[in-house]
């Protein structure tokens, strides 16, 4: 089962509700005391915990080959308060449909 780590510029509240909603194991880098961290240290951390780092930031962790990337653009969420449920959503169906994910870069559909 696929483990997420959820960056910052995500709501936290994205992480809980992929926990109690949907059983999914998730953390936001705000509840490991990594909010405003190297993103090297966000990719160190989820190494560490076999987690996939979920982020927008596509050009700071283009670098990063030995963990999981799932890049998520914001503009491709639903805007306000749907950005958590929305987020939380495309997560669970793309760890649903990627159960052992492959090593770098992904990119969930949003539809």
């Amino acid at each position: 089962m696929t483990s997420f780590l959820i960056d910052e510029m995500f709501p936290a509240a994205a992480a809980v509700l992929l926990r109690d909603t949907y059983g999914r194991d998730a953390v936001h880098v705000a509840e490991i005391g990594l909010q405003a961290a190297d993103d090297a240290d966000v990719a160190a951390a989820a190494r560490a915990g076999n987690r996939a780092v979920v982020t927008e930031n596509v050009a700071d962790f283009a670098a990063e080959r030995d963990v999981v990337l799932v890049f998520v653009l914001k503009k491709n969420l639903p805007a306000g308060g749907g950005q958590t449920s929305g987020l939380a959503k495309i997560l669970d169906c793309w760890a649903q449909d990627h159960p052992d994910p492959y090593l770098g870069p992904h990119w969930p559909t949003t539809d």
